[in-house]
């Protein structure tokens, strides 16, 4: 449980990135009625750098979505270790 409890953190932090990679432009379309709103920036790890840290803007909303589709991520990481150990048990995998 514990092992399964420390990959999750590593993938949803590790998604981090990839989503500020991906999909932070298109979070932030100037015609969208969200991203008009008051923006609050945080800093991120830049992966592969030790001391570099890169500035993200977004509104609440964004901010919002990001953290769920990090969620997302390290949900389906899980169960997808979870179904290749039910198949490894059984052979599979």
């Amino acid at each position: 449980m514990l092992r399964k409890l420390m990959l999750a953190a590593i993938i949803v932090s590790g998604s981090t990135m990839v989503l500020t990679q991906t999909g932070v432009a298109q979070m932030t379309q100037a015609g969208s009625r969200e991203s008009q709103g008051r923006r609050i920036c945080r800093y991120t790890d830049v992966t592969g750098k030790l001391s570099m840290r890169r500035r993200v803007c977004l509104t609440k909303a964004e901010w919002d979505r990001a953290h769920e589709e990090q969620r997302r991520v390290g949900q389906e990481f899980v169960e997808t270790l979870d179904g290749c150990r039910a198949r490894a048990e059984g052979g599979g995998c």
